[in-house]
């Protein structure tokens, strides 16, 4: 009769055990900060040479906590694109997010058309965000350019 009492009892905390762990909520690590673009946005994904396009961006915390290390870079593919287009700002440190939701606001880079290849060409033009050292997002868009 004890060692009925005993294995019931055994019983019920396995289950409450096992009820308490599959009830925990499960904390994802991907390595990468939750921290997203809420924009990349082009001016114009058409331009001639002379001309230059603005890409707005804004970049949200989704962490419950600051950060303070993040930045964006401007990438264009394929890497030969130097001769015909250039960046004025490459890398962008972004402004700390002190809490969840908070938002850098608007910020920009201008990308210029120097020359053209041939008489058109298409760019890949990435926006990678980096937080922590870390890839956390990116957007992207193709970019013509027209003699």
């Amino acid at each position: 009769m004890l060692l009925k009492v005993i294995a019931i009892a055994a019983l019920v905390v396995a289950i409450a055990v096992a009820v308490i762990v599959f009830a925990m909520p499960r904390q994802a690590n991907t390595g990468a900060p939750n921290v997203r673009f809420t924009e990349f946005t082009p001016d114009r994904i058409d331009i001639r040479v002379g001309e230059a396009t603005k890409i707005v961006f804004n970049v949200q915390n989704l962490e419950s906590r600051a950060i303070t290390d993040a930045r964006v870079v401007t990438v264009i593919e394929p890497s030969s694109y130097q001769p015909y287009l250039s960046i004025d700002r490459p890398t962008v440190d972004l402004p700390d997010l002190q809490s969840k939701d908070a938002r850098t606001g608007q910020m920009q880079v201008m990308i210029t058309a120097a020359s053209a290849p041939a008489r058109e060409a298409v760019y890949t033009v990435k926006g990678v965000l980096f937080v922590e050292g870390t890839q956390s997002d990116v957007r992207e868009f193709e970019l013509r350019i027209r003699e």
